[in-house]
């Protein structure tokens, strides 16, 4: 982060002046994880009272979180009433707790006492519908771990008074600080900064007139898919319902073992043939008489000149030369 050195500086200075101004205040003891999600999703931008009325307002009306998750986020929208971004935090609420349910088939983030901050920081970031702020404040305010969690207010706040650079993200504007403040004194400077920030800020909050701090959106991408349903098939084991299931009854003594069925063949289905035009019936040949063939067969042949006969002699010239 640019002029982190400088910052810092101004952490410690702000952090002492709150001290004295608003002097000591009550801490918060640890709470329930999943409480914690949920309350973090309803307080990005609005203030801790306001988010504990919705969430009595939702435990009022349904019986545990396990059936919350299977609420509709449009009726949960219509349980909470008029609540900023109401139907975007509903469906964030629905994301996480179907998400738990299906890594571990129970409403339940108690699993994440006692783990390493490592391990519980690469959970809570598979999770969806969990923002930055979302994922420090369990575990901050639930799994009393090192962190220092910014929602709108605190963030703006931030910025103005100068202690982290106002082109940083929030995930690098919270892990700053949390350098920068000790582990003992992570849960007190954030009760502090939070209520000099609602103070401050609180006006522009919901004006809207600050940066906001937006859902992460859900991966639809085919590989993302693919691999959660990988993930999913290598963690769940086969349940048995019956131990019987599992043994095979023994053969028969005195008769042979019966001969194993050979699978079918598949059979092709029949292809469709073209129907076939029957020809064109021919007309028959009619006989014709004799005469006619022979007069036809006498114009088909070439025709031939007639013969030259030479004139017969008069009977008086023969006599006439018989006397000579």
């Amino acid at each position: 982060m640019r002029g982190a050195t400088l910052c810092a500086r101004r952490v410690k200075a702000l952090f002492g002046s709150l001290r004295s101004k608003l002097g000591k205040v009550s801490l918060p003891g640890p709470g329930d994880p999943l409480t914690q999600c949920i309350l973090g999703i309803l307080s990005r931008d609005v203030p801790e009272p306001k988010a504990r009325e919705a969430l009595d307002r939702i435990r009022g009306m349904v019986v545990d979180f396990n059936e919350l998750r299977v609420v509709p986020p449009i009726e949960l929208a219509q349980m909470l009433g008029d609540y900023p971004d109401v139907r975007l935090k509903c469906e964030d609420i629905s994301r996480a707790l179907n998400k738990i349910f299906a890594l571990h088939h129970n409403v339940t983030l108690d699993h994440l006492l006692g783990m390493p901050k490592k391990e519980v920081i690469a959970y809570l970031s598979n999770l969806d519908g969990l923002e930055d702020y979302t994922r420090a404040r369990i575990r901050l305010l639930a799994l009393q771990q090192h962190a220092v969690p910014l929602d709108e207010a605190m963030w703006a706040f931030a910025r103005q008074q100068e202690i982290i650079d106002a082109r940083c993200p929030l995930g690098e504007a919270q892990s700053f600080l949390e350098r920068q403040v000790s582990e003992g004194d992570a849960l007190e400077f954030y009760v502090l900064l939070n209520r000099q920030a609602w103070a401050e800020m609180g006006t522009a909050v919901r004006k809207r007139q600050v940066a906001r701090i937006l859902s992460v959106p859900p991966d639809r991408t085919t590989r993302n898919m693919l691999q959660a349903i990988g993930a999913g098939a290598e963690a769940d084991e086969p349940v048995l319902v019956d131990d019987d299931l599992e043994l095979e009854p023994p053969p028969d003594e005195g008769l042979p073992p019966p001969e194993p069925v050979k699978p079918a063949a598949a059979e092709s289905p029949p292809r469709k043939r073209r129907p076939q035009r029957p020809a064109p019936a021919r007309p028959a040949k009619q006989k014709t008489p004799a005469a006619k063939r022979k007069t036809a067969a006498a114009k088909a042949a070439p025709s031939k000149a007639p013969e030259r006969r030479k004139p017969a002699k008069a009977p008086r010239a023969r006599a006439a030369k018989a006397k000579r």
